[in-house]
């Protein structure tokens, strides 16, 4: 008996131990398996993902804080590269990928590359896919070519705390759950478009 209660006290504790573990997010291990899914560019410095039995994507992007601290207190973080053995890097957000292509549009040095969908029922549902992001080259942003097609993937962000998320002029507050605004990138018409349709202008 005495041995049994041993062996299920064990099993709790380790059942907890885990259920932590997975709160608290993936620590880096810089794509070790499972988690060896790789964009091939700069997304990898700050990503590990691992692919799912049905091909879709579950992983963590990582963020390192600052150390500063908005007026309001939340503290401020950003995106860095995580391979760099001095940086802290934790986990801001887990994702869920599904794979799918869009058309470059532009990129503006500092903000996320926006992307074209031909319509939005090419945007994964249910869920709350805001960003896309490519396959392979370029490393970066600045090299993708305009109104070219690019394979990769659609992703849903859930954020998994508090914080302030810093990227290029802007700070954005990051709570707990799904997260539509920092890293929503997707368009369903091409943002310079000023027709006004056939209804006289009205839009919804």
């Amino acid at each position: 008996m005495k041995k049994n209660r041993f062996i299920f006290g064990l099993m709790v504790m380790a059942l907890l131990l885990s259920s932590t573990a997975f709160g608290n997010g993936l620590p880096w291990k810089s794509h070790q398996n499972p988690y060896n899914f790789i964009f091939g560019n700069h997304i990898d410095t700050h990503q590990q993902t691992k692919v799912m039995p049905n091909g879709e994507l579950l992983g963590y992007l990582y963020i390192k804080f600052t150390g500063e601290y908005t007026q309001d207190g939340f503290p401020i973080a950003e995106h860095t590269n995580c391979n760099n053995e001095l940086a802290e890097c934790s986990v801001g957000w887990q994702w869920l990928g599904v794979s799918g292509q869009a058309t470059f549009v532009y990129h503006e040095s500092g903000d996320h590359p926006i992307w074209l969908v031909n319509y939005r029922s090419d945007i994964p549902q249910p869920g709350g896919y805001s960003h896309f992001h490519w396959l392979g080259h370029p490393h970066e942003a600045m090299g993708l070519m305009e109104e070219m097609s690019y394979e990769g993937y659609f992703l849903e962000l859930t954020a998994k705390d508090t914080f302030v998320f810093k990227h290029g002029n802007e700070e954005i507050l990051v709570t707990p759950g799904l997260d539509l605004a920092t890293h929503l990138n997707i368009v369903s018409s091409f943002p310079l478009t000023t027709g006004t349709g056939d209804n006289g202008g009205a839009s919804h």
